[in-house]
């Protein structure tokens, strides 16, 4: 993998999500210059398009794991393209919803052949399974799905011992945590919420979220949903959590001081809601940000 090339791609799926939408995040980004911005960084830009469309359905018959079969293909589809994109650069992966991170984390772990860590920057824990989730969608099962516990369709798409150990995760800007995520918190490397994460700065929460992902200094994927982001600041959301989140300055310092660590290997940003953003003012944060965090990447 060069580390001074950045391969791009979509998965635009909606089908972990609560209502449709966030499958068209992938083209309001582009929409929104991200292309062009890396390009001007200096670096080359490998384009690998978009993959197909994964809807959103309300899938009223399985309401404790709603649409996992299509969810299952989108793990499927996203793990095998994050192994062609490692292999042509940095992978900066445009979701979609937050059951993205299930296939790039199987996806790097297969094609590194050794177990991958994630950096889970998310305003939820997303820690629910079908037996405690208050919904049945899966995007807020994304991280236990991620550590092979839920839906068995999604579950085995990513691997039948899941895509990632629990001490190989660090959680990082919480603020919202449902009952039943709460045992499984004590499992991670790490999990420290905004309040404590707004508290440390940015610099030294992501040097414990290194720190905390404890697979031998290996590989790690950073995952961002910009539902972490303040909505005051970040309204394009299909589901706004309560309670003050991280500004969009500081998310931007945690992802760059992140990026520069050569041992992460990818980044995915998940949950943009266009249909909030009708001026494309929340993509445009969201470009700018990425783009200021790889072009520390690439300085390193």
């Amino acid at each position: 993998m060069s580390r001074n090339k950045v391969a791009v791609f979509g998965v635009p799926t909606a089908a972990g999500a609560r209502q449709s939408g966030v499958e068209r995040a992938p083209l309001a980004l582009r929409q929104a210059g991200l292309l062009e911005g890396l390009r001007g960084l200096g670096a080359p830009v490998v384009n690998l398009s978009d993959l197909s469309l994964f809807p959103y359905r309300p899938d009223d018959a399985h309401p404790r794991a709603r649409n996992a079969e299509v969810v299952a293909c989108a793990v499927r589809a996203a793990a095998d393209e994050m192994t062609r994109a490692m292999a042509e650069g940095f992978p900066l992966v445009l979701g979609g919803d937050c059951t993205l991170v299930v296939g790039v984390a199987a996806g790097a772990r297969r094609h590194l052949g050794q177990p991958v860590g994630i950096v889970f920057i998310d305003a939820n824990a997303d820690l629910n399974t079908p037996d405690t989730s208050p919904s049945g969608y899966l995007s807020g099962m994304a991280l236990a799905l991620a550590l092979g516990r839920g839906a068995r369709a999604v579950v085995e798409a990513a691997g039948a011992d899941g895509a990632v150990q629990p001490d190989h995760v660090a959680l990082v800007g919480f603020r919202e945590l449902d009952p039943g995520e709460r045992p499984a918190l004590g499992e991670l490397g790490l999990a420290l919420p905004a309040s404590a994460t707004r508290r440390l700065g940015m610099r030294v929460t992501s040097a414990l979220a290194l720190d905390g992902v404890a697979n031998g200094d290996g590989p790690i994927v950073v995952h961002l949903d910009v539902d972490v982001v303040d909505p005051a600041e970040m309204p394009a959301k299909t589901h706004l959590t309560p309670g003050p989140g991280l500004s969009l300055q500081e998310t931007g310092d945690l992802v760059t001081a992140l990026l520069a660590s050569p041992r992460v290997v990818a980044l995915e940003v998940c949950e943009l809601l266009p249909e909030r953003d009708p001026e494309g003012a929340c993509a445009r944060k969201v470009v700018e940000l990425l783009t200021r965090a790889l072009a520390r990447r690439l300085r390193g």
